[in-house]
């Protein structure tokens, strides 16, 4: 499929109803693989005071992929910056992670998310940091296919093990 160029910005807060269809989209993703986790909100995806919260930073972002002409999105990437304190071991560590990142399921395959990913690097690196990070849960192989695919690699293992009531 051709598509015309997208832009890769700043969401705005005119975006907020796309962002929620986004959202939702992802949400309902992580929903089917992990109900036990996640469950449907009462109301919208996300609150507009979050959203908002978020596209003011200066430590947080909202990137989104957007059709120049009709700024129908097609993607988001939410970079937060994040502080691990320090400890005996370790020294504190500020880091930019990716903490949501969704391409809508019919834009796929087409560079969207390696714009995005790019641009978020770019992000990062004006605000001078050296490297992003994120999280991905097992059941997602397809992201996890994908960012490697764009240069991510596996730093840590989060594993569960549930106990009888």
């Amino acid at each position: 499929m051709n598509r015309p160029p997208l832009t890769i910005r700043q969401a705005t807060e005119s975006d907020f109803e796309q962002l929620c269809d986004l959202f939702a989209e992802l949400d309902a993703l992580h929903r089917e693989a992990r109900p036990d986790l996640f469950r449907k909100p009462a109301g919208l995806p996300r609150e507009r005071a979050h959203i908002a919260g978020l596209i003011a930073g200066p430590e947080s972002a909202i990137l989104v992929a957007a059709d120049p002409g009709s700024r129908h999105l097609h993607g988001l990437a939410t970079l937060i910056v994040r502080t691990m304190p320090e400890n005996p071991v370790r020294p504190e560590r500020r880091l930019v992670e990716i903490d949501n990142f969704v391409v809508r399921k019919d834009a796929r395959r087409q560079g969207i998310g390696t714009m995005l990913i790019e641009q978020a690097e770019c992000w990062a690196l004006r605000k001078g940091f050296d490297a992003v990070e994120l999280a991905v849960h097992e059941f997602n192989a397809e992201a996890m296919r994908f960012y490697e695919a764009v240069g991510f690699s596996t730093s840590l293992r989060r594993m569960t093990r549930r106990l009888s009531a």
